[in-house]
């Protein structure tokens, strides 16, 4: 009986009812607290709520809709204000997660705008970041699975042929949809399309020479690599956008952990644990 009427609607409706007449029933505002209950709505304001309806509607507000604006905005503040006063921002895992962002993100203006220097020299010391991938072009011949237990056996089979004399050996191979010739394909999609093993082999291959058989999800490949680009540093002109994105995120890091650690500075850490949760 009364947990059905703990969630009863009303009940909660008059309990919040009762917590508001306690803050502000008490024959009205007193004068010391008249500064806290007033709310004024500058040029300012109206000037932002005018802007803010522009950008969305693409044009400016007639008389009554920027009069909503500004009674949705008294609205806002009011709602705002009492539920600050009742505690409603307390343990409310969402407003903390928020307000946490936004002095995140006030860290994060403390970051300066880098200069050339700066960022030529984050390109040099973290050129692994920016290094193009290897384009890797090569032939293949596809032994399928569907041979069963031969289908190894035959692959090593029509290797050797290709090895010694490569004839008709490439006739020999089994239909696959993805094709036989691949050119200039970078080596990281060479690894999402066949593997990372099948991958690392092509890498280390011998241009002009037969290697497998290489599995991979498909079956057995037997791969002749025709040409290898290596990877290299593009011009610091070419990859500027990309370098100052990750200078920005590394000293972004950088600001909130420093800052972080001067705030936590000022306070005394007590955490208390269990037994059970102990590490």
């Amino acid at each position: 009986m009364l947990a059905r009427l703990l969630r009863e609607p009303l009940l909660h409706f008059l309990l919040l009812g009762g917590v508001l007449f306690a803050i502000f029933g008490r024959g009205g505002p007193s004068d010391a607290g008249i500064a806290d209950r007033q709310i004024v709505v500058s040029e300012a304001d109206i000037a932002r709520l005018a802007d803010g309806f522009s950008r969305t509607w693409h044009r400016p507000p007639a008389a009554d809709e920027l009069e909503a604006q500004i009674q949705n905005y008294i609205r806002e503040e009011i709602l705002y204000r009492t539920a600050l006063a009742i505690g409603l921002d307390k343990d409310d895992t969402i407003i903390r997660r928020r307000l946490r962002q936004k002095m995140e993100f006030l860290f994060e203006d403390t970051v300066p705008v880098p200069q050339e220097a700066e960022l030529r020299a984050y390109l040099q010391a973290h050129a692994e970041k920016f290094r193009t991938q290897p384009l890797i072009s090569f032939r293949q011949i596809f032994v399928s699975q569907s041979r069963g237990g031969h289908a190894e056996a035959d692959a090593r089979q029509i290797l050797a042929r290709l090895v010694s004399t490569a004839a008709g050996a490439s006739s020999e191979g089994d239909a696959l949809l993805l094709g036989d010739d691949f050119t200039r394909m970078p080596l990281d999609q060479v690894a999402a399309q066949f593997g990372e093993s099948f991958a690392q082999t092509m890498a280390q291959s011998i241009v002009g020479r037969w290697v497998g058989p290489l599995r991979s999800a498909y079956g057995l490949h037997l791969v002749l690599v025709t040409a290898v680009e290596p990877a290299e540093l593009p011009p610091f002109e070419q990859v500027r956008s990309a370098v100052e994105r990750e200078w920005f995120a590394d000293r972004r890091a950088a600001a909130q952990a420093a800052q972080y650690q001067a705030l936590l500075a000022g306070y005394r850490v007590v955490v208390q644990r269990s037994q059970a949760t102990s590490p």
